[in-house]
């Protein structure tokens, strides 16, 4: 975890310094409409306790899950702080507990990302928002919180890419929420920090 945090804070201090401009034609054909890459995140997240309660399973969890886009829309909102492109996000991978090497295999397919792009710096804020479902034996060790080993997932969450000539790095926050909608008991869920680093082709 510790690695995660230094690396993270090397690539946002790089980010930062590095406000060489892209160029208006290369900008305006990178993020271009029906353009799309693959990606992926690695890094580690842990469970919280929301809502509070009593004996609230303690779950740490290794993260990997590679990704797929597609610019949804061409760049947008002129010279608005608002300025970007949405893009439509899906994911698949594997989170592996630190608890008897419990495994979480998920995929989501219903995802979007916003992305605050510029032509003039090489980095960019994002918000991620989304839904899915997985298969799980988290249940064997967070018996209070999840019922079944069919889950839906639920992702909200936040990042800082930077572009390279091409690819990007980036680094990611999300809120991952894991539960199965009330269709076995008990279904008081788990919510988990998870902080990535990214990379896209």
């Amino acid at each position: 975890m510790k690695l995660i945090l230094r690396a993270g804070a090397v690539l946002a201090i790089f980010m930062m310094f590095n406000v060489a401009t892209a160029g208006a034609e290369n900008f305006s054909q990178r993020f271009e409409k029906g353009s799309s890459d693959f990606g992926g995140q690695l890094g580690w997240g842990w469970t919280m306790d929301l809502p509070p309660g009593p004996n609230r399973s303690d779950l740490g969890f290794a993260f990997f899950f590679p990704n797929w886009q597609r610019n949804l829309t061409g760049v947008i909102g002129g010279d608005s702080w608002y300025q970007g492109a949405l893009f439509y996000h899906m994911e698949a991978g594997l989170a592996f507990s630190d608890v008897d090497n419990k495994f979480l295999v998920g995929w989501s397919p219903v995802m979007a990302q916003y992305k605050f792009l510029s032509p003039k710096r090489r980095w960019a804020p994002n918000i991620l928002l989304g839904a899915g479902f997985s298969m799980t034996n988290w249940k064997d060790v967070a018996k209070r919180e999840l019922g079944s080993e069919f889950q839906f997932l639920l992702h909200a969450g936040a990042g800082l890419e930077y572009f390279r000539k091409k690819g990007a790095y980036s680094i990611n926050y999300r809120l991952f929420h894991v539960s199965n909608a009330g269709i076995q008991r008990p279904n008081i869920g788990l919510n988990a920090h998870v902080f990535t680093l990214g990379m896209r082709f």
